[in-house]
């Protein structure tokens, strides 16, 4: 009996491994974090560390709830440090425009932010910036 259940696992085994190559294996969506422009869905929009686009900066391409897990990527002030609340001008290279809160969710006081223009000192989230997304805004919000 012993030899028949392992000659019937030896033929299923190579069956089995055949189906998880195949099968594929998807990744949640990312705002994929960089040093340079990869446009992705909208375009890329970079934070910078300190006023007028100067220290360090990341570029993002997708709408992020929480900017607490990403930092500033590049060489010059603020290299290192966390974004979330640290960023005090952004560039918005893309064709259309983005809102940045003042919380995490999208919530709370705002800037937007039009397409291909820079904010050299954020108004209303200027280091008190949480997340971002494209294509929203609200009456509220203060536009660059």
């Amino acid at each position: 009996m012993m030899t028949r259940l392992k000659k019937s696992l030896v033929a299923v085994l190579p069956l089995v491994a055949a189906l998880v190559s195949i099968v594929p294996i998807s990744t949640p969506a990312s705002a994929a974090p960089g040093t340079s422009c990869d446009p992705g869905t909208y375009g890329c929009m970079r934070f910078f560390y300190n006023s007028n686009r100067a220290g360090s900066y990341t570029y993002f391409n997708a709408n992020v709830s929480d900017l607490a897990p990403y930092t500033f990527l590049t060489s010059g002030s603020g290299q290192g440090q966390g974004i979330k609340n640290n960023a005090a001008s952004v560039l918005n290279n893309a064709s259309t425009f983005m809102t940045i809160y003042y919380n995490s969710g999208y919530a709370g006081p705002c800037d937007t932010v039009e397409s291909w223009t820079a904010a050299d000192q954020l108004h209303h989230t200027y280091n008190q910036n949480a997340s971002f997304r494209w294509n929203y805004t609200r009456s509220d919000c203060y536009v660059f």
